[in-house]
């Protein structure tokens, strides 16, 4: 159930990263507020990365289970 929840998280990082780009995109968000959206999506992206490598460890780590086990 725990995974569930984080996945949820990362969709919902994803989610809220693609509102900023959107919006700064379409030059929708005002002058007061560039600066704020723009921290919140490098914060963002960090957190996306993070997250990505940490998946990408515990992946490799299984396929290296398997293969030892097959051996």
């Amino acid at each position: 159930m725990a995974e569930k929840k984080q996945e949820q998280t990362y969709e919902r990082k994803m989610a809220r990263l693609d509102e900023i780009l959107t919006c700064l995109d379409n030059s929708a968000t005002p002058i007061d507020k560039l600066a704020e959206d723009v921290k919140e999506g490098a914060r963002l992206i960090k957190d996306l990365e993070k997250k990505l490598k940490e998946v990408e460890t515990e992946v490799a780590d299984a396929f290296k289970e398997l293969e030892e086990k097959g051996q």
